[in-house]
């Protein structure tokens, strides 16, 4: 995939770095800087994250993670005109539609005690 999280781009450098590979940095000093604001940029995300988590339920914070995997589908179709596999497609909308139907589990059958006679 075009769009990676941080585990997978961490796992992707030790299982090269194991196997043998040359480890190559790229010449220009403008995508050496991009590659550096990126893993600013997502180590922010992370510290975010955790902070997120200490102060809310952990189910709110786990739905948008998992709506990054939607998101990230959405911006490698869009921005790189990359489709991915059928298969991905499908469990991006499994993804998604567990997220509303949580969603809508908590702003109205919670909100309205429907459950309760």
């Amino acid at each position: 995939a075009v769009v990676s999280t941080q585990s997978t781009g961490g796992t992707s450098t030790i299982f090269h770095l194991v196997k043998g590979d040359e480890l190559v940095l790229p010449g220009c000093y403008s995508d050496k800087l991009m590659l550096c604001l990126g893993g600013v940029g997502l180590s922010l995300g992370l510290v975010l994250l955790n902070k997120g988590l200490a102060l809310e339920k952990s189910g709110p914070g786990v739905l948008v993670r998992n709506l990054e995997i939607v998101l990230a589908y959405g911006i490698q179709v869009l921005l790189f005109d990359n489709t991915p596999q059928l298969l991905s497609i499908c469990g991006s909308l499994l993804i998604l539609s567990s997220i509303v139907l949580v969603t809508i589990n908590k702003l109205f059958l919670d909100k309205f005690n429907i459950w309760e006679f």
